[in-house]
C-alpha cells in the first residue's frame, strides 16, 4: 500500500513539473521559434521551387531562340516557312517578356530576404542578362526578316517587269516572224491561166484587139507557188505562152493524154519578169 502511494506521489509531481513548464514563457518562445523556422522553410522550398520554374522557363525560351535562328539559316527563302518563323519570333518574344517579369519579380523578393540567396542571385542574373542579349537576337532576326521581305518583294517586281518585256518582245518576235513568214509568200506567189483569146478577153486579160494589158485582174488567175510549180498542164493540145517569160525558162510538150504540159526548167529566170502567166489555149 506504501508502495503504490509512493508511485502515485511520483506521477502527480511529474505532471505537474509537465504543466508547468508547457505554460512557461521559455517554452512558448521555443515553440513559436520552431513553427516560425517551419514556415521559413516552406517559404524557402517555395520560393526555391518557383525560381527553378521560372529558371526552366527562361532556358526553354533561350532554346527556342537558338532553334529559330538555325531554321532562318535553313529556311529564310521560302515565303510560308519566312512567316511561320516570324510568327514564331513574336510568340517567343512575348513568352520571354512574361518571363523577364517573372524573374523581375523573383529578384525583388529575393532581394528583400534577408537569407543568403548569392547563388540564386547570380543565376537570375545571369538569366536576365541572357534575355536581354536574346530580345536584341530577335529584334535583329526580325530586322533581318523584314529586309529579306523588302528585297524579295523588289526581285518580284523585277522578275515581273522581265515578264512583261518578255511577254513584248515575244509578241513583237512573233509578229515579225508573221511579217516576213507573208513576205516569203508573197514573194514565191506567182499566177497562171490558159483560156482561149475570148475567154482571155472576157475576163479582162486582153484588150479589144487582143492584146495582152499591162494589169490585170488577180482574181481570174490561179495561185500557185513558184517554188513548188514545176509542170502546168492544159487541157488542149495547142498552147502558147502569151506573157513575157524567157524562153530558155520552159518547154511545151504534149503528154500522152493530148494535153499540153508547160515544164519549167528553170523557175527563178521564168518568173523574173512577170508573176502572171498567160497562156492561150485552141
Amino acid at each position: 500500500m506504501k508502495k503504490t502511494l509512493t508511485i502515485l506521489s511520483v506521477a502527480l509531481v511529474a505532471f505537474m513539473l509537465s504543466s508547468c513548464v508547457e505554460k512557461s514563457k521559455k517554452y512558448q518562445q521555443l515553440l513559436a521559434e520552431k513553427e516560425a523556422v517551419v514556415v521559413e522553410n516552406q517559404n524557402i522550398e517555395k520560393e526555391y521551387n518557383a525560381a527553378l520554374g521560372i529558371i526552366s522557363d527562361v532556358e526553354n525560351n533561350l532554346s527556342a531562340i537558338r532553334d529559330a535562328e538555325g531554321l532562318m539559316l535553313i529556311k529564310g527563302e521560302n515565303n510560308t516557312r519566312r512567316d511561320q518563323l516570324n510568327s514564331e519570333l513574336i510568340q517567343i518574344k512575348e513568352t520571354m517578356a512574361i518571363n523577364r517579369a517573372r524573374l523581375d519579380s523573383l529578384s525583388t523578393v529575393i532581394e528583400k530576404s534577408n537569407k543568403d540567396r548569392s547563388q540564386l542571385r547570380s543565376t537570375i542574373k545571369k538569366l536576365q542578362a541572357q534575355l536581354a542579349e536574346k530580345e536584341a537576337t530577335i529584334v535583329a532576326m526580325q530586322e533581318q526578316l523584314a529586309q529579306k521581305d523588302q528585297e524579295i518583294a523588289g526581285l518580284n517586281t523585277q522578275v515581273s517587269n522581265l515578264n512583261e518585256d518578255l511577254t513584248k518582245v515575244t509578241a513583237e518576235k512573233d509578229e515579225q516572224s508573221r511579217i516576213i513568214a507573208d513576205q516569203i509568200v508573197a514573194m514565191n506567189t506567182v499566177y497562171y491561166i490558159g483560156a482561149t483569146k475570148k475567154e482571155l478577153k472576157a475576163n479582162g486579160i486582153l484588150t479589144a484587139k487582143y492584146i495582152l494589158r499591162q494589169e490585170v485582174p488577180a482574181e481570174a488567175f490561179t495561185k500557185a507557188d513558184k517554188r513548188e510549180v514545176k509542170e502546168i498542164v492544159f487541157e488542149t493540145k495547142k498552147a502558147r505562152v502569151l506573157s513575157a517569160h524567157p524562153t530558155e525558162a520552159y518547154t511545151i510538150v504534149v503528154n500522152e493524154n493530148n494535153q499540153s504540159v508547160l515544164q519549167i526548167t528553170n523557175p527563178e529566170l521564168f518568173w523574173s519578169v512577170t508573176k502572171y502567166l498567160v497562156v492561150v489555149t485552141k
